[in-house]
């Protein structure tokens, strides 16, 4: 007799019994290891196969959360064309992602699931570089729809930390959905990655924003959630350390690293803003030398014109 143990979705049991049960097998329901969950269920075929590379570098997903796969997918899509924002070379991204997907050269063909995010890398770098007028440099060839970042890089600096703010309000929205789906209200509500941790985000941007704006009210709003975001936080902290004046120094160390990860989260989307001025400074000195040369290079000698002279 042998036996195999494994992981499989409870709604296909009932069908895998029936496919073991003519020869000879048996499906035995068992219950679930203390300490050890579901693997993963990403799709590992079509267009979302060739995408969950990305999640799964980093990791592997829950089985009880939401595939990240799209959002993953759009963020880094978003960054890549930020921080690489020329027409020029969007075009060349799309001519390799042709290259990959019809595996040409074949030594390419072993990075032929990497098609999709070569196509979309260029599609993004060509909508960034239409925004900042690039192409292969501030060639002039495209107009510039936005700003030009080494004009003016504070405007593109305000730009990334926005998208990075939105990119992480959509992290946190999901993770509350996740954290209710792995364990329902207690971790829903107290883990930094769910509501409190919510809360504490939402509350800093509105307080910040109330500032800026200079509404009283708002900025009172603001630091009232995110007061009950740390409260809840600690809460779940103190709850995990299992109490105690011990539990209370672990859960205030936590708490202290759950901020300070948050604010370092924000202001590393400033490297968006960083990336695209080193790209299109680049390109800029480029092009500049490039003009520099052809301007300084000598007429070319007019040969047959003297030789005509002496003819006649």
């Amino acid at each position: 007799m042998a036996a195999l143990v494994g992981w499989a979705p409870a709604k296909v049991v009932s069908e895998l019994s029936g496919r073991v049960a003519p020869e000879g097998g048996a499906v035995v329901p068992l219950a679930r290891p203390r300490g050890r969950e579901a693997p993963s269920l990403l799709r590992s075929e079509g267009l979302r196969g060739n995408l969950a590379p990305l999640v799964t570098t980093y990791g592997s997903t829950p089985y009880a959360d939401v595939d990240p796969t799209p959002l993953a997918v759009g963020a880094y899509v978003l960054m890549f064309g930020m921080m690489f924002g020329d027409v020029g070379h969007g075009l060349l991204l799309l001519v390799a992602a042709v290259g990959l997907y019809r595996k040409r050269p074949r030594w390419l063909s072993r990075f032929h699931r990497a098609w999709p995010f070569f196509v979309g890398a260029g599609l993004a770098s060509m909508l960034f570089g239409l925004l900042y007028g690039e192409f292969f440099g501030p060639t002039g060839v495209v107009p510039v729809l936005w700003v030009r970042p080494l004009a003016d890089p504070l405007t593109l600096l305000a730009a990334a930390l926005g998208g990075g703010a939105l990119l992480l309000a959509a992290a946190y929205l999901l993770g509350v959905v996740n954290r209710w789906r792995e364990g329902g209200w207690p971790a829903t509500l107290y883990s930094p990655a769910g509501v409190a941790g919510s809360a504490l985000f939402f509350g800093l941007g509105l307080a910040l924003l109330g500032w800026y704006a200079k509404f009283g009210w708002l900025t009172v709003t603001g630091g009232v959630i995110a007061a009950v975001g740390l409260v809840l936080a600690f809460t779940g902290f103190y709850a995990e350390a299992g109490g105690g004046a011990s539990g209370t120094v672990q859960a205030t160390i936590q708490l202290f690293d759950a901020v300070v990860r948050l604010c370092a989260n924000v202001a590393s989307f400033a490297r968006l803003a960083a990336f695209g001025l080193t790209h299109t400074a680049i390109g800029s000195i480029v092009w500049g030398a490039t003009t520099g040369l052809w301007a300084a290079a000598p007429p070319p000698r007019r040969r047959f014109s003297c030789w005509a002279t002496r003819w006649r």
